[in-house]
């Protein structure tokens, strides 16, 4: 049966929740990102199969230009039919017309049929990730000193750390390339913060579900300081945890968050990109 693309757009929304929940179980969050998403550049592309939708893929344009490939779902009685292949191709055609110099994604570092999808068209590894949780503390913690970075002197302040975070800062699994138009992104959205006493710098924050989380995307300086701010955060934010993805090339980072009570979350994840 021919399938064809068409954007999903508000009416079908509750047939692609039904499609995330058929393929993924869990780690459904498309109900709290729709409407974020309707804010981004690029397609929530849809695939139809008889007047259907059976899958759904969005390619979202981050701060740098760079499409990010998100929210690729197909039922399961429609995968391994050429679905995912056509949301892909979709992809690709978005990519050029919006002039996109990389495309990435994440997945499982296990999740064999994702990489090879990916490897059809292009994108290859670029670094293995793990994930690290923390429950949010219900008490008060010390946060005290803090304030928000200007956009303007974002890129000088964090770009010190880009090699020992391995290029990348991680919220909400997206996969920033850490370069000036990501540091200055993070900065006007109130997500880079210093303490000029201590000197200690923490990138928080979240694309979506900020009640579910409070993401970490770096933490320097005093990292005990850090980690009461990252607490004063998601306790002000109303988030339920705090979540930490860096390269597996960080020990010392991985080090402190083990010492401080966080645990792994799930299997290794993968970035994978291509420059187009």
């Amino acid at each position: 049966m021919e399938v064809t693309l068409r954007p999903v757009t508000p009416e079908y929304l509750d047939a692609a929740l039904r499609v995330e929940q058929a393929a993924m179980q869990k780690n459904c969050y498309l109900s709290d990102a729709y409407e974020y998403f309707l804010t981004t550049e690029g397609e929530l592309t849809g695939a139809f199969a008889g007047g259907e939708l059976v899958g759904i893929g969005k390619l979202t344009v981050l701060w740098d230009g760079s499409g990010w490939l998100e929210t690729l779902r197909v039922t399961p009685e429609w995968q391994r039919k050429g679905v995912g292949t056509a949301i892909y191709r979709r992809y690709m055609e978005q990519a050029a017309q919006l002039r996109c110099p990389y495309l990435r994604m994440y997945t499982g570092a296990k999740n064999v049929a994702s990489a090879a999808l990916a490897r059809r068209f292009g994108l290859e590894t670029a670094m293995l990730f793990r994930e690290y949780t923390l429950p949010a503390s219900p008490g008060q913690a010390d946060g005290a000193g803090f304030a928000p970075v200007p956009a303007a002197q974002a890129e000088e302040l964090l770009s010190p750390w880009s090699e020992r975070y391995n290029g990348y800062l991680v919220m909400n699994r997206t996969f920033y390339r850490f370069n000036g138009a990501t540091c200055r992104g993070l900065a006007q959205n109130g997500r880079v913060w210093r303490h000029e006493a201590s000197g200690t710098v923490v990138v928080a924050g979240a694309r979506f579900q900020s009640d579910k989380g409070l993401h970490i995307a770096l933490l320097e300086g005093d990292r005990s300081c850090g980690l009461a701010f990252a607490q004063l955060l998601a306790r002000q934010r109303g988030a339920g945890r705090l979540v930490c993805n860096f390269a597996l090339e960080n020990p010392e980072l991985e080090a402190f968050v083990r010492q401080n009570g966080f645990t792994v979350a799930g299997g290794d994840l993968m970035t994978m990109e291509v420059r187009l």
